[in-house]
Parts: structure tokens; sequence; C-alpha cells
């Protein structure tokens, strides 16, 4: 398949009616819970690629003041006819158009960081962000893992092991439907066999994190050099469906996140996975970096420019 843009992609219309549907159902259940932990009811925010609008109509609704910006007109012109209000705009991440300290944090969901080539330019954007937002601020980030892995599916497995031991058949049903079992078998929203999502599941994490894993080693390896840094791979899909042409992606490793937004002046408050997020849950560190959904929140120091 052949490698396009990233803006290529953004303006095809099947990606843009794909996230201007997702716009209409507005946040996940583990991003309200990042917004509620990390941001206050009211303030002044900044999305950051965000697409067809869909966290600035969320959170707009709840009395915050949120602008977007994005590179995609396309995605821009959707979130427009969904909401004429929504303060959207153009703008490239690594040069902000604001003055510095003009916001009370900034949130970046499904991230628009990993499309970006080159640890130094992904610094750079960290570094803008710090720019833009006041001393003591928050930056909120929902990176995406591509497939969960091997790790996580195992460790559901002897949760869901561990708690089919725990209940009786006597034992009443609970009152939510994750309350007592919350793994791996309860995850499934799309009406289709446990069994079937489970085994798509996993080879989906075969094919999209074994492959990029071997590339990652021979590149450690020198064994084929080129100029791609560990974590690069090339991704079709960003809707429901495959669209032509594959775009840069980086898989960010938790510790790599961590030191380039230090290098930006961001202190580290929270690293969850989404899993953990939507069944308040606290996963062991190795399988929460493992998980698909990657949120982390920082907070800016009072000395960064």
């Amino acid at each position: 398949m052949t490698k396009i843009t990233t803006q290529k992609k953004y303006a095809q219309p099947e990606v843009v009616d794909c996230w201007k549907n997702l716009s209409r159902e507005g946040l996940q259940q583990c991003e309200q819970e990042m917004v509620a932990r990390y941001f206050t009811a009211q303030g002044c925010y900044l999305d950051v690629g965000c697409g067809a609008g869909r966290a600035v109509l969320a959170l707009s609704q709840t009395g915050c003041q949120v602008t977007g910006i994005d590179l995609s007109l396309p995605m821009l012109a959707a979130g427009r006819s969904l909401s004429a209000a929504a303060r959207l705009g153009a703008a490239n991440l690594l040069a902000l158009p604001f003055a510095d300290d003009t916001f009370d944090g900034v949130l970046m969901f499904f991230g628009a960081l990993q499309h970006i080539p080159g640890q130094d330019n992904r610094r750079q954007a960290m570094v803008e962000m710090a720019r833009v937002s006041q001393p003591q601020s928050r930056l909120v980030l929902g990176l995406d893992n591509l497939a969960p892995a091997l790790l996580c599916y195992f460790y559901w497995l002897t949760q869901k092991v561990r708690s089919s031991k725990r209940l009786t058949p006597a034992a009443p049903a609970p009152e939510h439907p994750n309350a007592a079992d919350t793994t791996l078998w309860s995850r499934e929203t799309r009406h289709v066999n446990p069994l079937i999502w489970h085994v798509r599941g996993l080879a989906r994490s075969l094919r999209w994190r074994t492959w990029p894993n071997l590339v990652d080693l021979s590149r450690r390896l020198n064994l084929f050099p080129d100029r791609a840094e560990r974590g690069d791979v090339l991704v079709a899909q960003f809707s429901l469906q495959t669209t032509p042409g594959r775009i840069y992606y980086h898989i960010y490793r938790a510790a790599e996140l961590i030191e380039d937004a230090a290098f930006a002046g961001w202190q580290l408050l929270g690293h969850h996975s989404g899993t953990e997020l939507n069944e308040d849950r606290i996963y062991p560190p190795a399988v929460r970096g493992r998980d698909k959904q990657q949120f982390f929140a920082f907070e800016k120091g009072s000395g960064t420019q």
C-alpha cells in the first residue's frame, strides 16, 4: 500500500465521516475520567489535533472554553457543520499561533503527536504546548498503542480465571455489568461472540505489534540501517474501515514519552491505560504500558518558558 501524507489520509471522505460520527458521540469513558481527574470544571483549554471537534464539542457543553486546532481542513469543516459556534482553526503543532501562557491546559486524544516524524520535532511540539500554557497547568495526552499486546491478553485471562473461581452459581448478579467480571471476556460491546472478539484481538496484536517489534529489533541491531526511529510504523486504518494509503505513526514507549515531556518542562502526574480508567482498576506497569490506549497527565513547571 502506498505511503501518503497525514493530511491526505485525514481528508479522505470515509475517514472524515467516521470522525464526524464519533464527534456526535462525545468522549469515551476513559477520556472523561482523565478530564475529571486532571482538569477543573471551568477553564480555557487547547485541544491539539482536534479532528472533527469531538473533545471540543463535548467539553464545551460542560462549561469549559475549548479551542481546537488541526491541520486537516475537511476535518475542521466537519466539526463546524456540527456546531457553528465551535472554536476550530487550522494550525501547525510545531508553531502554535497563540501567545505565551494563554491556556489553563492542553489536551490531545488519539495522538496527533504520533503523526510527527522525528524525536526532535515531537519534542518541539511538547515545547510549544508548554509555551502556550500557564505555569502549573496540565497536559493530558491520549495515545494509541494500535492493539493490546499478548501480555495484556494473558493478564486479563488469568484475572478471568481467578474471578471465576471466586464466584459461585448462587451469587447474585452484579448491578453494574462490569462490577464483578471486568476482564477480557466482558469487554465486547459490538454484540459478537466473546471468543470471536478475543481471537480477533490476538490476531490484530500479532499483526500490529509483532512486525513493528521485529523491525525495531533490526534497527537496534543495525541489520538494515535506515533513518527511521524505534517505534516508527506505517498504518492504514484511521476509521472503522481501512482506506487507501499508509501514513506515518510513532508507537511511544511510556518511558520515551515521559522523557520527551520532561525535556519540554512537563512533569508527570499520572500514567494510566484506557482499560484501567474504564474499569477503575490498577494494572501492573508492564501490562499498563502494553494496553491499547495510553493516557498521561503532566504539569508544567513554574520555571518553564
